[in-house]
């Protein structure tokens, strides 16, 4: 069982190309969590609303999510590289294009642009990870990636919103530009594993629709769409509804966001190693209804430490609910199992903040974050009631390629 053997931690996790796939993970994430922070501002100062706020984020995920699966095909079938080597280059094309698109029809053109130059970048940087770290250490090294991602969701929050309040949108864009140009380095030095060429087997290469998904990756994927709804929701709003109500500053609450998760990442992946994700899937989801419960409460100090439960919750959920979804897969389908664990990622994030709007519209901020508690319910009451219980599942599971 992973992580069973003596010694098995100590095969080398911090190696030339984990450095560079960290960075480039590291560097990608900055620059999505500054346009995310920043274009719901940028909504408004073109005229739009709330509703258009959640709108353009459920297409945004609709795009990335048709992207998914075709960039889990190619990654398993073309290449591991050629997503990353054009991918990067393409989103720092995105955020100057924002300089010439000051009209909001055009603005929200090119954020279903970005979404899936973004979702085909982020499956094939998660799928070169996983084709980096050590079997023995996979959640270990799934952790330190999402450390990354935890400090790039404190710089990029917070950098994004203090560019935009000191030196307009324009600027936000320029910087998110600039930032990514440091991972076309990575991405383009990077040793990728080659493809196994498999003429022999017929149509083994062709685009078909069974190739496009995971089973096995269905359990953990589930798991995380509820989360993702819960969170998705709330991260689109949380900067609006801070400035709004004057209860505090949204950059500093994705810094505590960024740092509740960055705490976890250190020690989640050898728990998950060791334990499985039970006790990932408890805690994680305590974190998400303690955070939902306290921003019910108008209160700054509140507000704050919501944004720290949030971080917690996802932290401890997401590296564990990863490791479960590639966890059965031998290599050559783990490009398939990563673009539906991130798929779910998407419809949940994008249902999220189309609820989210339409609740805010309709009711304001408070109901609608009672109401995203129901998502963690259904969290825990999937996992207890069919995700345990599949090969997937820690307690199960057999060793790898046991399951299509």
């Amino acid at each position: 069982m992973v992580g069973s053997e003596v010694g098995a931690f100590y095969e080398p996790l911090w190696t030339k190309s984990f450095w560079k796939i960290w960075v480039l993970n590291f560097v990608v994430s900055i620059w999505f969590f500054i346009h995310n922070v920043v274009f719901p501002f940028y909504v408004k100062h073109l005229g739009g609303t709330e509703m258009t706020v959640g709108l353009v984020a459920a297409c945004f995920a609709l795009t990335a999510i048709l992207m998914r699966p075709v960039a889990g095909w190619i990654l398993d079938h073309k290449s591991r590289g050629g997503l990353l080597k054009f991918g990067v280059p393409g989103m720092a094309l995105v955020s100057v294009l924002f300089l010439i698109a000051p009209v909001l029809s055009l603005a929200v053109v090119l954020r279903l642009a970005s979404g899936l130059i973004f979702s085909g970048v982020g499956t094939a940087s998660n799928t070169n990870a996983c084709d980096i770290i050590p079997q023995s250490r996979f959640g270990e090294g799934m952790a330190f990636l999402g450390l990354g991602n935890s400090l790039s969701n404190a710089v990029g929050p917070a950098l994004g919103l203090l560019i935009m309040t000191r030196y307009g949108f324009n600027a936000s864009f320029v910087v998110a530009a600039v930032l990514v140009l440091l991972a076309i380095f990575a991405a383009q030095s990077l040793v990728y594993k080659p493809i196994e060429r498999r003429e022999n087997l017929p149509g083994q290469r062709r685009l078909k629709l069974s190739g496009l998904f995971s089973a096995a990756a269905l359990p953990a994927s589930v798991l995380l769409l509820y989360a993702a709804a819960a969170f998705g929701g709330i991260s689109v709003f949380i900067a609006l509804y801070g400035e709004i109500s004057g209860l505090g500053s949204g950059g500093i609450f994705f810094m505590l966001v960024a740092l509740g998760t960055g705490s976890t990442r250190l020690f989640s992946g050898r728990l998950a190693d060791k334990y499985g994700e039970l006790p990932m899937v408890v805690m994680g989801n305590s974190g998400f209804f303690l955070g939902l419960l306290l921003l019910l409460f108008i209160s700054t100090p509140c507000y704050y430490l919501a944004g720290l439960f949030f971080g917690l919750g996802f932290g401890l959920l997401f590296p564990a609910m990863q490791t479960m979804a590639v966890r059965t897969v031998p290599m050559e389908k783990r490009g398939a199992a990563t673009s539906t664990f991130m798929c779910s990622y998407d419809i949940g994030a994008g249902l999220g903040g189309l609820l989210a709007g339409w609740l805010v519209t309709i009711w304001g901020y408070r109901p609608m974050f009672g109401v995203m508690i129901i998502f963690v319910i259904l969290s825990c009451l999937t996992y207890w009631l069919w995700a345990s219980k599949t090969p997937s599942a820690f307690k199960n599971f057999k060793g790898v390629g046991t399951t299509s």
